[in-house]
């Protein structure tokens, strides 16, 4: 099995002139963690996930907090998000993510998801020079190696 047979064809993009807040309400429309970066000919640029966004604007001990609803600066985060939602999606995209190429194993597929830091929600399959073709979610991997 290889990841043609696999991959998502009919897959959800951003644009680089989208801006975070854009891509936030695509993000809770559509109930996706990621999104390939795209432009007018189709060629990846970027992938851009929800933590990525959250991140930028998250204090640094926030993660060390048993609980966040205590945190003295809350409203800063807030602030912070509201502050970013003009910034376009390039600004804040990962420009180099993993990315196979349709003919790969799928236990290539998977063996980069597990290799890559937690933030990989999509593996973009891609030709040629970078022409996103399709993606493979995890989700797809598992579908795989259940059936």
């Amino acid at each position: 099995m290889i990841a043609r047979d696999i991959m998502i064809r009919q897959v959800h993009t951003l644009s680089p002139e989208d801006t975070i807040g854009e891509a936030l309400r695509r993000f809770a429309d559509l109930r996706f963690q990621a999104f390939p970066i795209v432009d007018g000919h189709h060629r990846l640029l970027g992938t851009l996930n929800f933590w990525q966004i959250i991140e930028q604007v998250m204090p640094s001990y926030m993660g060390d907090l048993p609980d966040v609803r205590f945190a003295p600066d809350l409203e800063r985060f807030h602030e912070g998000l509201e502050g970013l939602k003009h910034t376009p999606v390039t600004q804040v995209m990962n420009p180099n993510p993993p990315c196979v190429r349709p003919q790969d194993s799928v236990l290539a597929c998977a063996a980069i998801i597990m290799k890559t830091p937690k933030t990989v929600y999509l593996l973009p399959v891609v030709e040629g020079d970078r022409q996103l073709v399709g993606i493979i979610s995890p989700w797809d991997i598992i579908k795989e190696i259940v059936m």
